[in-house]
This record gives structure tokens, C-alpha cells and sequence, in this order.
């Protein structure tokens, strides 16, 4: 008579897999630029207490983003970090036979330009099951991987409204193009029937800090031929959108259809651009095209 092998695994005693980190924080800070987007790779291991496993075990990591409130009761304010910025690669991996150790789960981190400045974030990561359950071997133990942007390339234009204008030429080439997230394509034009000056004013929607302001020309607009571009500027700035401090008076410098413009170290809530002469368009009409503003911290 043959022998059939048993294939059943033996269970882990409870709370035997757990991370393989040192067991005296609970929180991981990983360094995180937000001026261009690279891709991280985080390595996370399961460690089994006591003797090796006698056979294969596989262990599951997951995010488990209500542990959130966890890290914020003991660190302080943070966010989680968006799905948009992280890719379990692979979340399932086996702890061999004969080892103490599994191999390891990857965990990528990217896009990073596109997270908030001086902004923490946090992914909690939680071992979600050992050979499938929920329950038994698996700690309970939460892992805080924290990122902390900094200083951005660009200030952040979530929040902007326009606060007024001179004139726009239609509601396709409207004001509001100016900062909405198409520096190329989308743009403000004002209208062909007004001569300069033309202007726009932005209300930030709280102090916000800077040192320059950089404008562009729309992918449309034939530069220099085609004209309808600022040849001379004034930037004024103000913290209640009533009382304005002049920034200066600026030749136009455009250099791959755009130009930046220092303007010192500045806190303000509202901006002022305003168009003081122009190349005519077409040679034709004082209207101006401008496809974006941006401001540099």
C-alpha cells in the first residue's frame, strides 16, 4: 500500500511573523524630493521568531491606510500618501524552508512633483496574512514609511483663482487659463479691440513666498514673428487685494517662449501682471497671448 504525502502546512505559532526591523521605532523616514520624479525601491522583510520554518511559508504585505490615524495620534499632522505615488510591485513573498528570513517585497515610490511642498506623508504597512490567514501568525505591528517634501521647483497653484482682468478675447482664451496645469497649450488672451496696458490679478488663497515669477507663451503663438508678446511689464503685489507694492518694471527677456522675472524674496496673498507694451500681433492688434504663470520659492 503507498503512502499519501501530507501537503498540509503547519501553522506558525501566533504572532511569529513580524518585520524584520529592529523592534525599537515603528516609523521609517525616507528622504523625498519633489523637484523631478524618480523611482524608489523599498525592500520589506518578514522575520520568523524563534527556530526556521520547516517548510515554505508566504507572507502578504499590504497598505492598510486606516492605520493613518495611528501615526498622527503619536507623530502629529500627516497625510497618506496617494495611490499615485506608490506601486506594491510585489506585496506576496516566501519565507523558505530552512530560513528565519523571506524574501524580499517591493515596494515602489514615484511621482513625486506631484505631491504638496514641506508636506509629511505617510504609508502605514501592515502584514496582512501568513499562507492566507488573517488571523494566527501574523503581528499586528505597524510599519510608518514617512515622507517629507521640501522646497518645490515650482509653488504649488492648487487653490489659485483670478481675482480680476483687463479683458480676455473670448471664454476659450480666458483669464483663468493662466493657472490652471497646461503651461503649452491653454492660455489667456486679451481682447484685440483694447490697447495696453493689459492686466490680470491672481489671488493665491494664502500667503504664499517667492522670489520670481515665470510666465509663457503659448506652443501656438509664432514667436517672435507673429508679436502679440510682453515687451514691458509691472508686478505688483499685495496682502488684502486693495493695497499694492510696485515689484518693479521689467523689460520683456523671453528665451524659449518664456521669461523669469526676480523679483526679491516676496510674501503676498495677490499678484498683479501687468502688460505695459507689446509687440503688436499680426502687427495688427495690442493683444497679448500668455499661456501660464508660475512662481519659484
Amino acid at each position: 500500500m503507498s503512502c499519501k504525502k501530507d501537503d498540509t502546512l503547519v501553522d506558525l505559532p501566533d504572532g511569529s511573523i513580524s518585520f524584520d526591523l529592529p523592534a525599537s521605532s515603528d516609523v521609517i523616514e525616507m528622504p523625498v524630493s519633489i523637484l523631478a520624479d524618480a523611482t524608489t525601491t523599498l525592500e520589506i522583510k518578514a522575520a520568523l521568531t524563534g527556530n526556521a520554518a520547516n517548510e515554505d511559508h508566504h507572507v502578504t504585505f499590504a497598505i492598510d491606510t486606516t492605520k493613518i490615524s495611528g501615526y498622527t495620534a503619536k507623530y502629529g499632522p500627516a497625510l497618506v500618501l496617494p495611490t499615485s505615488a506608490y506601486l506594491f510591485y510585489k506585496s506576496i513573498v516566501t519565507l523558505p524552508a530552512g530560513a528565519t528570513k523571506s524574501e524580499a517585497a517591493i515596494l515602489n515610490i514615484g511621482q513625486q512633483t506631484k505631491l504638496t511642498e514641506y508636506t509629511t506623508y505617510v504609508l502605514p504597512v501592515v502584514i496582512k496574512s501568513v499562507d492566507g490567514k488573517i488571523e494566527g501568525p501574523a503581528t499586528n505591528r505597524v510599519i510608518y514609511y514617512v515622507f517629507k517634501t521640501g522646497k518645490p521647483l515650482f509653488v504649488n497653484r492648487t487653490g489659485w483663482t483670478i481675482a480680476g482682468f483687463s479683458s480676455q478675447n473670448s471664454a476659450t482664451n480666458a483669464a483663468g487659463m493662466l493657472i490652471d496645469a497646461n503651461n503649452l497649450a491653454t492660455y489667456w488672451a486679451s481682447s484685440i479691440q483694447q490697447s495696453m496696458p493689459q492686466w490680470v490679478s491672481i489671488n493665491f488663497g494664502k500667503e504664499v513666498s517667492f522670489i520670481s515669477l515665470t510666465y509663457y507663451l503659448p506652443t501656438i503663438l509664432v514667436y517672435p514673428t507673429q508679436g502679440g508678446y510682453p515687451t514691458s511689464m509691472r508686478i505688483e503685489t499685495s496682502m488684502d487685494g486693495t493695497t499694492w507694492v510696485n515689484k518693479g518694471v521689467f523689460a520683456g527677456n523671453i528665451v524659449n517662449k518664456m521669461q523669469t522675472i526676480d523679483v526679491g524674496q516676496t510674501t503676498a496673498r495677490y499678484l498683479r501682471f501687468t502688460v505695459l507694451a507689446s509687440a503688436k500681433y499680426s502687427n495688427l492688434y495690442d493683444a497679448i497671448f500668455i499661456s501660464g504663470i508660475m512662481l519659484t520659492p
